[in-house]
């Protein structure tokens, strides 16, 4: 919760292999942004801080992490230790009782120290006055919480952002990026700062790296995909109706992730991977669920839209499945047609092995839906919004033929100077 009469604002938390390093962060904070996709793309962070002191190429990027060392006391805090404190103190002791002006980055030393419960302003700095906790910070501190989460290449990140006081009414809204693993560093300048980049899926990872041969044989895909997660030290989800059932599969020097995304593309299924879990969906199941917001024509909240129909392989009317079995020569068909067509006699034609007409029903349907839910797309800018993430749907209104359902295939939320997300969407397949 935040006082609902302070201004609305968005801060970002993060932590460096399980150290909060979030209040060193805010301070040379300058821009972060996060893309969450809905399948076969990895997510990724992107983190960039000022660094004209030096602090995070030098001393962070070559610190080797140490082990977290108790505090010695209960404040934490000492006379003559060093700090560097922000804001207007209550008043000066050597001002005869007067308020001190207000500081930025002073760096100074506590000179008087008054902890105890109820006491507003218990630390005194130099000759500046008496400061709250919340505008004094240890100089000191600051390399402990670098040295404590080490250095960043390699590094595991957990990353939130954080809405305080956003609808006026106290409450805190969070949005939890996941973790990520910083496979990339940049330094730039004048003015000096650092960029730190992380995907979802560590670099480092066997599931993406190893090349590997494999027969697999008389195996549902919700097995395989199962049996790649456990031994990559992962979570399968498996949220699918159709579980395709193999007599032979041959991964041929293939990493796990590529095998497994050519297996779930060829199902008509999707696939998700994080740094902890590997999702497989059914994307018609997601656009079948309640919108959770409208995007209006004319709203405030729009910053700038874009949209897209496209008729190149794709609006098929209908797909026609046949497969003649070499063995005994038996055909089996199937075409399949939805109620609310494109109506362009455009008709998709599929030679894949399917041993029923249910299984070419199945396969029809979602070739058809391969090609045709691409035929209208859309781009927004708005003003961030924490609910806007990949997987969900919106209502379009208001933009004519372009009007409808979508569900949004990835969002960027991007914290520069402001909160704003990009989202790309398309727009849904009601009948299939």
């Amino acid at each position: 919760m935040s006082n609902n009469e302070m201004a609305r604002r968005v801060e970002i938390r993060l932590e460096f292999e399980g150290v909060d390093i979030s209040a060193d962060v805010n301070k040379y904070f300058l821009s972060m942004t996060y893309t969450d996709n809905e399948e076969d793309k990895t997510d990724d962070l992107q983190l960039t801080l000022d660094d004209r002191e030096g602090v995070w190429l030098d001393d962070w990027l070559n610190t080797p992490a140490q082990p977290r060392t108790p505090e010695t006391n209960n404040s934490g805090w000492k006379i003559g230790d060093e700090v560097i404190v922000n804001g207007k103190p209550q008043y000066s002791s050597y001002g005869r009782g007067t308020p001190g002006s207000a500081v930025t980055n002073y760096k100074g030393k506590i000179t008087k120290l008054n902890i105890k419960q109820g006491v507003p302003y218990p630390i005194h700095v130099d000759k500046r006055g008496w400061f709250a906790e919340n505008q004094v910070e240890k100089i000191s501190a600051k390399r402990e919480t670098m040295t404590n989460s080490g250095g960043a290449k390699g590094a595991m990140i957990h990353a939130l952002i954080v809405q305080k006081n956003w609808d006026s009414t106290g409450k805190d809204k969070v949005l939890d990026c996941g973790l990520f693993e910083i496979d990339s560093v940049d330094g730039s300048g004048p003015p000096a700062k650092v960029s730190l980049k992380g995907t979802s899926i560590p670099y480092t990872s066997t599931i993406r790296k190893q090349k590997k041969t494999k027969a697999w044989e008389n195996i549902f895909l919700k097995a395989i995909a199962e049996e790649i997660a456990s031994k990559n030290g992962m979570k399968c989800m498996f949220e699918s109706a159709y579980n395709p059932y193999y007599d032979r599969r041959e991964q041929v020097q293939q990493s796990d992730i590529v095998f497994l995304k050519t297996l779930c593309k060829n199902a008509g299924i999707s696939l998700k991977v994080t740094a902890k879990t590997i999702v497989l969906f059914d994307a018609a199941t997601y656009e079948k669920k309640d919108t959770i917001r409208k995007i209006k024509r004319g709203e405030s909240d729009v910053k700038s839209y874009r949209f897209s129909t496209n008729f190149n392989d794709t609006a098929y009317d209908k797909c026609h499945v046949s497969y003649t079995d070499p063995k005994t020569g038996k055909t089996i068909e199937y075409t399949y047609q939805p109620r609310n067509t494109p109506g362009s006699g455009q008709v998709l034609e599929i030679n894949e092995k399917v041993n029923d007409r249910e299984e070419a029903r199945k396969l029809a349907m979602k070739r058809l839906r391969e090609k045709n839910k691409k035929e209208f797309t859309a781009e927004f800018t708005l003003v961030g919004d924490l609910d806007l993430v990949a997987g969900v749907t919106v209502d379009v209104v208001g933009y004519g033929a372009f009007d409808g359902k979508y569900i949004i295939e990835s969002a960027t939320h991007n914290l520069t100077g402001g909160y704003t997300v990009n989202i790309k969407l398309r727009r849904v397949l009601e009948e299939y």
